[in-house]
């Protein structure tokens, strides 16, 4: 199902900006049980988005009336919350564009992120670099031609996700995950000043660190730190945390400190 500025519908107009330079941002969430899951989360990462690109975020409570009139009829799923900068303006200038759009859909949770949890996967290092953008770094913007030509090159190699390096070399994230790596008592994960997206679930490992006085350091490191970590995982808000079993000829299969870090998140 999906609703369009409050009204069932499929369609989205060629002239919106969303289709004619992905000018716009979104988050996606998963719902459980009719409960959007770090709701709050989502809706300051909503807002701080729309304050960095000067799009004017629709009405919270708008939102939520919209949100909820979905997850009453699908109470399980992935809720995703699309903002565009609306119609109008000539070129790439927003000037004159009119009031910005909304659109918001329910889909299903992929199945097999469950299994992923327990077993683990394998990541490939993808070849293709992410661009420096320190202008847009950390936020989920519209668009995403980087990522999809990145989830291509990980299809070819059979592999369940990429590991994203920077222009320098220095670890990103996944295509479509933040990651953290374990080594000699202490979390790791890329600070993400100069690329990447601030995931809602990377703020909840961040914050379990903080509550569990776990030291979790912030920067900008090389491949070979995480292949010489005791353990690495992937993580967003639909598969939670994800560990990795193998990446390149460096394999893990003791998943205690994530496991821990999981149990902590848990009781929070």
């Amino acid at each position: 199902m999906m609703l369009i500025n409050g009204k069932a519908a499929t369609d989205l107009p060629i002239s919106d900006r969303a289709t004619q330079y992905g000018d716009g941002f979104f988050t996606t969430a998963k719902i459980v049980e009719g409960e959007v899951q770090f709701w709050r989360d989502h809706v300051e990462r909503l807002m701080l988005t729309s304050k960095a690109l000067h799009i004017e975020l629709p009405s919270v409570l708008d939102l939520f009336q919209e949100v909820q009139q979905l997850v009453q009829q699908h109470p399980d799923g992935v809720l995703k919350i699309m903002i565009s900068r609306g119609q109008g303006g000539r070129g790439y200038s927003p000037a004159g564009c009119s009031k910005a759009t909304r659109v918001l859909s329910i889909s299903e949770l992929p199945s097999h992120y469950t299994q992923w949890q327990q077993t683990g996967i394998e990541l490939a290092v993808c070849e293709q670099k992410i661009a420096s953008s320190p202008m847009l770094a950390g936020l989920k913007t519209l668009n995403r031609l980087e990522q999809v030509l990145l989830k291509r090159e990980v299809e070819l190699t059979g592999k369940e996700d990429g590991l994203v390096l920077a222009q320098d070399n220095t670890v990103v994230e996944a295509t479509a995950a933040n990651i953290f790596w374990y080594h000699q008592g202490t979390w790791y994960t890329p600070d993400l000043r100069q690329a990447g997206i601030k995931g809602i679930m990377r703020k909840q490992v961040l914050a379990a660190c903080e509550r569990a006085n776990m030291p979790c350091q912030q920067g900008q490191y090389p491949l070979t730190d995480v292949l010489a970590a005791d353990a690495v995982f992937i993580c967003n808000s639909l598969m939670g945390l994800v560990p990795v079993k193998q990446c390149q000829q460096q394999s893990w299969t003791d998943f205690t400190a994530i496991q821990r870090l999981q149990k902590e998140m848990d009781y929070a």
